[in-house]
């Protein structure tokens, strides 16, 4: 009986030592994860502040010599080609140079067309010129008409709500577009050729000596002699300020198209840039973190100012 007994007790302490080093075990595990994701997420911190740097570095590097080169502008007012309508050129010419660890891409503002602002005749044009034919061409301007308006009710070749939740696609939010990639959403622009660059959301109006040819050619009053007549002035850096000036150079025909349309053409077009957007991007040496600063630069004499900024980490 006595013998039995003392089994038991060795048993149960048996027993209880296995459990306690399993407790043992598990606790030291998950320590040791803990530790193990408490060390990734520095790493990650660290990796993250980097790339940030580094992307800081390049845009205030940009920034420099872009402020060089407009202070010498104000001193060359006769130059035929300003410091502000090239200013990709300006900075590449700097000395400033990207790497894997730094790149930097500006964009001008109004090389594209605001598909916000537009309205079907400057949508249906810019879609033919790429080449987008007649009954496609309507069929994909209403759909964006539909896509941005307040409502449920589809035009005649358009698409709204039912049309969208019938295919499983994301349907109209009836508000104005909120980015570029939501341009591809709308019913028929995700799949047409040669729309790249060409569509935006960006408001701004439309640079002539830099927006591609088929931005141009969907401006109001603009035919193809007009349009001959633009790329020609581009060739020789010689726009003027006032759109009024090319119709010296056109046939009685082709004035006659573009004069009734003058005063629209001044509001929707412009001789410089209004703005350029600015994208940073930074990468940490030992990681794949990479940083991204996009700014907005608008010209303020001998400077240019920044409007807006955003940033984030990918």
């Amino acid at each position: 009986m006595m013998r039995r007994r003392h089994a038991l007790r060795c048993g149960f302490a048996l027993l209880a030592v296995l459990w306690i080093m399993v407790a043992a075990s598990a606790l030291g595990l998950t320590l040791a994860l803990s530790a193990r994701e408490s060390v990734a997420a520095a790493r990650n911190r660290v990796s993250s502040t980097e790339a940030i740097w580094r992307a800081h570095d390049c845009l205030e590097r940009a920034r420099a010599a872009i402020g060089v080169a407009l202070e010498e502008a104000m001193a060359q007012s006769s130059a035929k080609v300003t410091s502000w309508l090239v200013l990709d050129t300006v900075v590449s010419r700097s000395g400033f140079s990207a790497s894997d660890l730094c790149t930097l891409q500006l964009r001008p503002s109004g090389v594209a067309l605001d598909v916000n602002a537009a309205d079907p005749e400057m949508l249906g044009r810019l879609l033919r010129t790429v080449g987008v034919g007649g009954a496609r061409a309507d069929s994909m301007t209403d759909a964006l008409l539909d896509w941005r308006d307040a409502d449920d009710l589809p035009r005649p070749h358009g698409a709204e709500h039912s049309w969208y939740a019938a295919a499983g696609r994301m349907v109209p939010r009836n508000a104005v577009l909120a980015s570029d990639g939501e341009i591809a959403l709308v019913r028929g622009f995700e799949s047409v050729a040669g729309l790249d660059g060409l569509l935006t959301v960006e408001p701004a109006r439309v640079v002539l000596p830099r927006a591609p040819m088929p931005v141009i050619a969907a401006l109001p009053g603009i035919d193809d002699e007009a349009l001959a007549r633009v790329a020609e002035r581009r060739l020789h850096d010689a726009w003027p300020a006032d759109p009024l000036a090319l119709t010296a150079e056109l046939s009685s025909n082709s004035r006659a198209s573009l004069l009734p349309h003058y005063a629209e053409l001044a509001r929707l077009t412009t001789a410089e840039p209004e703005a350029w957007i600015v994208t940073s991007r930074g990468r940490a040496v030992a990681s794949s973190v990479s940083a991204v600063i996009e700014v907005r630069l608008v010209r303020a004499g001998a400077r240019a100012a920044i409007v807006r900024w955003r940033s984030w980490v990918e």
